[in-house]
């Protein structure tokens, strides 16, 4: 029998549920931290909040305010505040081990050391522990959420890019090591709650940066939803820290909102086709300041820290029933940046920007699921070797982190024409469905011989791959014409599952999914609305041992954007 998932993982609520008991605690001492810090104890450093060289800033001071800034631009720079981010990881780590060993009962089947020397000596000293473990597609997506509440503690109390990566990283590893000290180092938590939290939770701190930026309560309202660090923070005294965050220029401070009535069909006749409601909403920001500003002169620009953040969210519904879930982030850093721009009498612009830099992203996508099984809600009784129930029927799903890879864009502005192009290539790591597992469970028994854990139990496998993707678009006047494509490939990773031993089939699976797109819109003049056309075609194909599936989709969007 199927048992009631107990959540095991750090989800967003709890942790939400946490902050609002405890962090009080954290703030006991508040007076005496802040005396230590100011006097350098627990403090990591220098970020670079404030550049009195920019030519924006220039623009804005007298030269005597200038000289009077450099001279003090030590003193109005923030000190990172790295103890007061350990108090406030350390509170949560606590009270969420106290919370998992509570609930130790419905996972017992996921204790495989003993407390002792010779268990956790091969759990620390040798990466033999170190393997992939057995939880349901939904336990394990939902840790880059957790991993990008760490990041934001770090980012929060003014740790910079990297040094937030290693706050993130260091407490899920801490977690691994010590609070599950029976189980074994789970190698995809480490990669979703570590380095996974960089692409999410990045995202989510320049946008709610810029919300609590803005003037308005539902502004301060949706920053503080969007990103719960800010709030309990901010709640419990941490304002006045927010408030020496440098005042930021965006040169594309984008929110956009998309309303569509989108058409599907599957080239399979077989396939329900129809119409569906599209909800989509999303940010852009382009923290260059000089970045399609135009000048006499050519900039050339070191970026040093995130230059670029993108989120998106959205949902296909039918019949008040989401069928589809969407959720994409990527950061640019680290990079180059040159433009030459000059703006004629006409007032129109002629030249370029061009930044390429290195870039992170996520990429998560999950169709309804159709059974039981197949919805997270419940897990496998390990302990009494349950077997699934064959044929299978998973639906489709991915959950992918694009780990690192460079990340490029080129403007092109010649009246009355502006074309822009962006390329990103990616090294990723994620959670990927097995598209040919349903055909191949209806001739062949995936339980014996055994097959991966993840594979036979939900459906999805652990994977290494890359994605390549490019979007162009171009203006003319108010009209403008899209177009792009995302191919994304992945193969399985072998010999790592947690109950590797009882692997008798650890056959390779390969998977790969396409998208290539194209539309045509208008601006309508003197407002923040748009409409456009847009067509999909989308390829996923699917190989496990002899048997190979693919499936084409055509999706075609009538829509309404509004920007703000």
């Amino acid at each position: 029998m199927l048992k009631t998932l107990l959540v095991r993982e750090v989800t967003l609520k709890f942790k939400i549920l946490i902050l609002f008991l405890l962090i009080p605690f954290s703030f006991i001492s508040a007076n005496h931290m802040n005396e230590l810090e100011t006097r350098g104890i627990f403090s990591l450093g220098y970020e670079d909040n404030f550049d009195p060289g920019s030519t924006v800033l220039r623009d804005l001071l007298s030269d005597e305010d200038e000289s009077s800034i450099q001279e003090n631009s030590f003193k109005t720079i923030k000190r990172n505040k790295l103890g007061r981010a350990v108090l406030y990881m350390g509170t949560i780590w606590i009270v969420d081990s106290i919370r998992y060993w509570a609930t130790y009962a419905a996972w017992i089947e996921d204790w495989q050391f003993q407390l002792s020397w010779e268990d956790q000596k091969v759990r620390f000293f040798s990466l033999k522990a170190n393997r992939f473990d057995s939880n349901p597609f939904r336990t394990n997506w939902t840790h880059g959420l957790g991993g990008a509440i760490y990041f934001n503690i770090a980012r929060y109390h003014n740790l910079n890019l990297f040094e937030s990566v290693l706050f993130e990283t260091a407490t899920s590893m801490i977690w691994e090591y010590f609070t599950e000290w029976r189980e074994v180092v789970s190698l995809n938590d480490n990669f979703f709650s570590g380095v996974g939290g960089l692409p999410i939770g990045e995202p989510l701190f320049q946008l709610s940066k810029y919300l609590l930026s803005r003037k308005g309560t539902l502004s301060h309202i949706a920053g503080y939803i969007l990103n719960p660090v800010f709030g309990i923070s901010d709640l419990f005294g941490g304002k006045k820290w927010r408030s020496n965050f440098k005042e930021e220029y965006f040169s594309a401070p984008g929110l956009r909102l998309s309303l569509s009535n989108e058409n599907f069909s599957y080239r399979d006749e077989n396939k329900d086709s129809g119409n569906r409601f599209h909800f989509n909403i999303g940010s852009e920001f382009i923290k260059i300041p000089e970045f399609g500003n135009p000048g006499n002169e050519e900039v050339k620009l070191k970026l040093n820290t995130t230059f670029y953040s993108d989120i998106e969210f959205g949902i296909s519904i039918d019949n008040g029933s989401i069928e589809e879930y969407n959720f994409n982030t990527k950061i640019l850093y680290l990079g180059l940046f040159n433009q030459r721009i000059t703006k004629r009498e006409s007032g129109k612009l002629e030249g370029y920007s061009f930044y390429i830099g290195a870039s992170s992203a996520y990429n998560f996508y999950k169709k309804k699921a159709l059974e039981v099984y197949d919805k997270g809600e419940y897990h496998y009784d390990f302990t009494a070797n349950e077997q699934p129930e064959q044929p299978t029927n998973f639906t489709d799903k991915l959950a992918i982190i694009n780990l690192i890879g460079p990340s490029a864009r080129l403007t092109l502005y010649s009246s009355p024409f502006k074309f822009d192009i962006e390329a990103d290539a990616y090294f990723d790591f994620g959670l990927v469905n097995s598209f040919a597992l349903n055909k191949y469970s209806e001739e062949n028994d995936i339980f014996s011989p055994r097959m991966k854990t993840t594979l036979i139990h939900y459906g999805y496998y652990y994977a290494f791959g890359y994605t390549l993707n490019m979007n162009s678009k171009l203006e003319i006047s108010n009209i403008f014409v899209s177009g792009g494509f995302r191919y994304q490939k992945y193969s399985s990773i072998q010999g790592l599952d947690r109950f590797q031993d009882e692997i008798r089939d650890d056959c390779k699976i390969y998977d790969s999914r396409s998208i290539v797109k194209g539309g045509i819109g208008y601006h309508i003049p003197g407002s923040r609305f748009s409409v456009s056309l847009l067509y999909k075609r989308i390829v996923r194909e699917g190989t496990l041992k002899d048997v190979m599936v693919d499936e084409v989709e055509t999706r075609i969007f009538s829509s309404l954007r509004i920007t703000f």
